[in-house]
């Protein structure tokens, strides 16, 4: 795992700490992360739990290497961690909310994913989960090796209601702050995708063409 974080994302290092802390912060508004005990599962570097750290939250931080903890705060408690094969190392109702961003789609074992997350989860507990999206991403989605496993709307939509959460959402989700802010501008990001080539070095013009898929339900 350290091979990959150090490769495989090896061109963000000099991606602006501030886009970090933007999209924390959406986080934090959309689903008002203030005071609640928080689980990151497949934290990597630990950009988006540290900042959770920082709104008065309880976090907690799983990864399949102990490499992800040298990049904690140090008030996170980190727990070592293989989704794909092991049970969380949680008891039962623990968690207000889990979060996983880029992970799913390096997973074999989806089913163990979604039954561990519920079962650590507090009734009216909300789940976000951030995946690639396959209709736009199908094209490179295989340059990192370890993808496993593509994702559409319609599939995390029957996923999410496979396991009874309730509330759930799926949605395309550009990765461009501005968006964030006005929504309206997805549409002319929409038309400037034809544009940009595939495997766009420059980071913002990809993310007008490739998109994620936003996810979230609440435990019934």
């Amino acid at each position: 795992m350290k091979n990959y974080l150090d490769i495989i994302y090896e061109n963000k290092k000099n991606y602006s700490s501030d886009y970090d802390g933007r999209f924390a912060n959406f986080n934090v508004f959309k689903f008002q992360l203030k005071n609640k005990k928080i689980l990151e599962i497949g934290c990597g570097k630990g950009k988006t739990i540290n900042d959770f750290i920082n709104k008065k939250n309880d976090c907690y931080a799983t990864d399949i290497s102990d490499y992800s903890f040298r990049f904690l705060n140090k008030k996170i408690k980190f727990f070592k961690n293989n989704i794909d094969e092991e049970k969380l190392p949680f008891v039962d109702n623990y968690f207000d909310v889990i979060y996983s961003k880029s992970v799913i789609e390096h997973l074999n074992n989806i089913e163990n994913f979604f039954f561990e997350c519920k079962r650590v989860l507090k009734k009216n507990g909300i789940l976000i989960v951030y995946t690639p999206d396959w209709e736009t991403q199908y094209i490179n989605f295989y340059d990192d090796p370890t993808h496993v496993r593509p994702f559409t709307k319609i599939t995390m939509e029957n996923y999410f209601k496979f396991y009874n959460f309730q509330n759930y959402k799926v949605e395309k989700f550009y990765q461009l702050p501005l968006i964030w802010n006005y929504p309206f501008l997805k549409y002319f990001a929409r038309l400037l995708s034809f544009f940009i080539p595939i495997r766009c070095k420059i980071k913002y013009l990809r993310f007008s063409k490739e998109l994620m898929l936003f996810c979230y339900g609440t435990k019934e």
